[in-house]
């Protein structure tokens, strides 16, 4: 637990401002254009450039999908074969 010097200290810390911090007299107001660059809805395209088209991705999730299943149903046929194996092949 901290105690109250620390947290004082903590705080004053946090109220020193950075010379290069711009003050208020310096700061722009954004223009329309700016303003609507910045915050205008974009398209998916647009936000995620480098996104894998749609059919590569249905592959790669149905490779994926095809792995996690064929991975449990060996691991469930392994493990059925293992106890098989411990009370013998021929019994």
């Amino acid at each position: 637990m901290p105690n109250a010097n620390r947290t004082r200290a903590l705080l004053a810390a946090q109220k020193v401002r950075v010379r290069t911090d711009p003050t208020p007299e310096e700061e722009t107001k954004l223009t329309a254009e700016e303003r609507k660059a910045i915050y205008a809805p974009k398209s998916a395209v647009a936000m995620i450039p480098y996104r894998a088209p749609m059919p590569v991705r249905v592959v790669k999730t149905t490779a994926k999908a095809t792995g996690w299943g064929l991975g449990i149903f060996t691991g469930r046929l392994g493990g059925i074969l293992v106890g098989e194996s411990k009370q013998g092949f021929r019994s």
